[in-house]
């Protein structure tokens, strides 16, 4: 059929999938190492290879891991601003003016 996606390799297809982001985001060591060992069971890959997917996988989930981490402090921040709610630094930054102006005030009322 010519509607039909075809896959070249295996890696082809993990990196694909790896690609989505989550997956790759909560993949443990030991989740990868399992994998792998599968493939190399089946024949689909060499141990060389296998040791060096496993590394791919794992730093592929770290760098996932940040993304999505960046992500979620994105929106966070993107909804605290609709919710018009104070933040810590503008909450201290006020404190900061208020005891500017008491002190002013004290030395002005001391004169």
């Amino acid at each position: 059929m010519s509607g039909e996606t075809k896959v070249g390799s295996w890696r082809e297809l993990f990196e694909k999938t790896v690609e989505i982001g989550l997956g790759a985001a909560l993949l443990t060591k030991e989740s990868a190492t399992k994998l792998v060992d599968d493939l190399i069971q089946r024949g689909a890959v060499t141990k060389d290879e296998g040791k060096k997917l496993v590394t791919d996988m794992l730093e592929k989930g770290k760098t996932q891991k940040v993304k999505m981490e960046d992500f979620v402090v994105e929106v966070v921040h993107r909804v605290m601003d609709k919710a018009d709610v104070a933040r810590r630094t503008h909450i201290e930054q006020l404190e900061h003016r208020l005891a500017q102006l008491e002190e002013r005030l004290n030395k002005q009322q001391g004169s």
